[in-house]
């Protein structure tokens, strides 16, 4: 059926060079979809193909293999919260999956994020700052945008178990800092800062201090 043939769009910009990188893009709403494929081929250089529900994201990266990243719609026709994300994932292979969302729980983010989705981009991301985005997890970073954290589905540093010294401590790690530069912010002395973030990591259930500031921004702890 021609409804659930993908739809490659060709590069407004044709040149020789190699696309920036091939982009599928899985949801049902078109005028978002067209809106996003454009400006990523104009601006961005991608190749990008658009799948409208969860069976055609799946047949086509069962068929094709050479995506370098998927926008999955975690609410389109299909999709029935992780299991589903979960499915993707196993069909992605070497594609990075990213969850493209209006609104979108973030527990329910941070559990797709266990299972190995780089990150959330909401449909409310000016289209402008997407292109940096995709780069971003294309590099291999994970992207998870700070604002809104603060949602019906987040929890606080208590509900979490944190003390106050180990959300501080965790807020500093998130924004980059050193064991021994938040020793020194919070007058402790670095064995007993990365004594506090084993204790931190015990507590999300998280795999070291990345995994630990990641999971902290998704469930708005931080």
């Amino acid at each position: 059926m021609a409804a659930s043939t993908p739809k490659t769009r060709d590069r407004t910009a044709a040149t020789d060079a190699e696309a920036a990188g091939r982009i599928l893009i899985a949801d049902d709403h078109r005028m978002i979809t067209e809106a996003v494929a454009r400006l990523l081929e104009r601006t961005g250089g991608f190749e990008t193909t658009v799948v409208g529900s969860l069976p055609e994201a799946i047949q086509t990266l069962t068929e094709d293999t050479g995506y370098d990243l998927l926008l999955l719609d975690v609410r389109m026709p299909g999709m029935s919260g992780l299991d589903s994300v979960e499915r993707v994932l196993a069909r992605a292979g070497d594609t990075k999956v990213v969850l493209f969302s209006g609104e979108a729980d973030r527990r329910f983010v941070a559990g797709a994020v266990e299972l190995g989705v780089r990150g959330l981009i909401p449909k409310t991301m000016p289209l402008k700052a997407l292109t940096s985005a995709l780069h971003l997890v294309l590099s291999g970073e994970v992207f998870m945008p700070v604002e809104g954290a603060a949602t019906a589905g987040s929890i606080d540093a208590g509900e979490a178990g944190l003390t106050q010294l180990e959300t501080t401590i965790l807020r500093l790690a998130s924004d980059g800092h050193t064991n021994k530069e938040i020793a020194l912010h919070v007058n402790l002395g670095e064995v007993a800062v990365k004594m506090h973030m084993r204790a931190i990591c015990r507590k999300l259930d998280a795999r070291n201090r990345t995994h630990a500031a990641m999971m902290a921004r998704s469930l708005g702890i931080i």
